[in-house]
């Protein structure tokens, strides 16, 4: 990625250690990499069920920005 102050290869070993410590956690649904609101960054996308789920995540982790979206339960069809 140009312009990002993480390279993709950083975020992803980030993605992995916030998976360690907070996928296991209920509520959590998935978690990718995204860029920051401002676009100068990578940043960490976590998917929670809920917003209570949302409130138990740090704003951060390891420099990246952690976005949450609240996307309900999962269902298959």
């Amino acid at each position: 990625m140009v312009g990002t102050r993480h390279s993709m290869e950083e975020a992803v070993e980030i993605q992995k250690a916030f998976e360690a410590e907070f996928g296991h956690m209920e509520g959590v649904n998935g978690i990718g990499i995204c860029l920051n609101r401002s676009g100068d960054d990578l940043a960490l996308n976590v998917f929670v069920f809920g917003d209570e789920d949302a409130a138990k995540l740090p704003e951060t982790f390891a420099g990246l920005d952690v976005l949450v979206d609240t996307v309900g339960k999962l269902r298959t069809l």
